[in-house]
């Protein structure tokens, strides 16, 4: 596993860790979800809103959601503060893994990715769950003015020194706008800078910190 800045399990290949290292660190995960013969595919994450289906080569695309119909194909998105959205329609046998930090949630990233899903018939909203991970809570996700002008206003939090965005209130949003169910919205709780026994953190640590993911996949 991974030491330093890096430990224990640093998942992502990006992160400025030994490439070797976070390849063995992949494959615990795997190994520890059943998954030891199966590969996981990441998009190069860019903090946009581009979607992408996976495919052997998908690891060097350019996307912050990626999905598949494909039973046996694990894919992935990293973070260390950003949001991490899985979907899954169990009745028509899509997933997708959706990267939202607050660009991507700017660009309603998960609800555009929810829109083609629903639209291209790969996903049903009556049937669609989604799961929402820890990420930086809103009184811990401080924004500059500039940022928080582009913002939704809803989601934007005031009171203090500088303006707070609630990183997860938007990405719910977007999912029951697109027309998810709300009992099939599911929040996991967890502040990434406010616990650093559990989760990596590219604010606490200064931006030398590991990676976590979200992973998702048809069996």
């Amino acid at each position: 596993m991974s030491e330093g800045a890096y430990a224990s399990l640093n998942l992502g290949p990006l992160s400025g860790d030994d490439p070797e290292t976070v390849k063995r660190n992949w494959g615990i995960l795997l190994e520890s979800q059943g998954c030891s013969r199966r590969v996981a595919v990441l998009p190069l994450l860019r903090h946009g809103a581009a979607m992408i289906e996976a495919k052997p080569d998908s690891s060097s695309e350019e996307a912050d959601a990626i999905f598949t119909h494909a039973p046996g194909t694990v894919i992935a998105v990293t973070m260390a503060d950003c949001l991490a959205a899985l979907v899954a329609d169990p009745e028509s046998g899509c997933v997708a893994a959706v990267h939202a930090g607050w660009r991507g949630s700017r660009d309603q990233i998960l609800g555009r990715a929810l829109a083609r899903l629903f639209a291209e018939g790969r996903c049903r909203p009556e049937s669609t769950r989604v799961a929402l991970g820890p990420c930086l809570s809103d009184q811990e996700m401080e924004v500059g003015e500039d940022v928080a002008a582009t913002l939704p206003r809803e989601h934007v939090l005031r009171g203090g020194s500088k303006p707070h965005f609630d990183l997860r209130g938007s990405n719910r949003a977007q999912a029951l706008a697109a027309g998810v169910r709300p009992e099939f919205v599911t929040d996991i709780a967890g502040c990434t800078r406010g616990d650093p026994a559990r989760f990596f953190s590219y604010r606490r640590d200064g931006g030398v910190t590991g990676r976590m993911a979200a992973c998702i996949a048809l069996t």
